[in-house]
């Protein structure tokens, strides 16, 4: 049984097949700190099956139940054990939250060298990032897997907006533009038949927006987050908020676009095509209502130096970057 795994910036996905369908296990990838002086506090929710751990004096609550705690009090600092798309430097705690985390939505195996696929982002182009680092950190938290049969993984990396040409471009022979818009990152891939021809990110997608509409309208950024859910793109905003939050969308579609066209253009000759390419967009930040229409309009109008055929968000954005990853780890075996 062959896993997927999309270690995303804002959720943690793990993906494996029952069958024939495509079963998917989510945490949110956030946690929050509680002083432990109230023991009582901390039991209380342990007892409620928060999910909890403590280390040297501090009790740290992770994944949903943190994101619902931190958007209730306002005094509670949401942290995220992942920053930009890259493991968070910032965070002394990271690395071992996110193994619990990780280790924890993996489940058990049924055997031993389990292969696994999982998700990192390129570098991204318009600001300093580590992508090989935060790779090789990921790296060493799948092969400290252990179930309790002893069971290990065997992991393999690739490139997020390459595994959505996977999950969603079979009838495309594996050719066309993944577009993955995450909580840290929007990463570009332009595949033929499966083999990358470019790929950059982009540290202005999920989190970035939050941060800028945060700015403009006073708010926390864990509120931003919740209230986006509810904005309409396809909409004139009715209110501070929702115009913030669509002008924060809008900027970032525009980057992106300029991005691929700048990629077009540095890979010259590796890119021509004997027809319109297909584009496909994925990622929990492209699952707002009217993203894909603002989407398409601004691609369809770029005039980038390849025809663009349909344009289309995946029917399930939040969980198609594990099912390519899936799909990767099954044709390698």
């Amino acid at each position: 049984m062959s896993i997927g795994f999309d270690t995303g910036t804002y959720s943690l996905i793990c993906a494996k097949r029952n069958k024939k369908e495509i079963e998917f296990n989510k945490g949110l990838n956030a946690f929050i700190e509680i002083p432990l002086e109230n023991r009582f506090l901390f039991n209380m929710m342990k007892n409620s099956g928060v999910p909890l751990i403590e280390r040297d004096g501090i009790g740290y609550v992770l994944g949903e139940a943190a994101v619902n705690m931190a958007y209730t009090l306002a005094s509670l600092e949401l942290k995220r054990p992942m920053s930009e798309g890259c493991v968070n430097p910032k965070e002394k705690s990271a690395f071992e939250i996110l193994q619990i985390m990780i280790h924890s939505l993996i489940g058990e195996t049924s055997r031993d060298n389990e292969k696994i696929y999982y998700c990192v982002p390129a570098n991204a182009v318009n600001t300093e990032t580590d992508a090989e680092y935060h790779q090789k950190i990921l790296h060493s938290i799948f092969k400290s897997y252990e179930s309790e049969e002893g069971y290990k993984l065997d992991p393999h990396p690739i490139n997020e907006a390459l595994a959505i040409v996977y999950a969603e471009m079979e009838k495309k022979a594996y050719t066309g533009i993944g577009i993955s818009c995450g909580g840290g990152m929007v990463n570009v891939c332009y595949a033929m038949y499966g083999n990358p021809i470019f790929q950059f990110a982009i540290v202005n997608s999920g989190d970035w927006i939050d941060k800028q509409a945060a700015k403009a309208t006073s708010e926390s950024v864990t509120v931003i987050n919740k209230e986006k859910q509810k904005v309409d793109l396809s909409k004139e905003p009715s209110n501070m908020l929702e115009r913030a939050i669509n002008t924060q969308y809008r900027i970032m579609i525009e980057k992106t676009i300029q991005g691929i066209k700048d990629g077009l253009t540095n890979a010259k000759t590796n890119v021509r095509s004997a027809g319109a390419v297909d584009v496909v967009v994925a990622g929990g930040t492209s699952s707002i209502a009217g993203f894909d229409i603002l989407f398409k309009e601004a691609i369809k109008n770029a005039n980038l130096s390849v025809e663009i055929g349909n344009v289309v968000r995946a029917e399930n954005p939040t969980y198609t970057i594990a099912k390519g990853c899936l799909i990767a780890a099954e044709n390698s075996n």
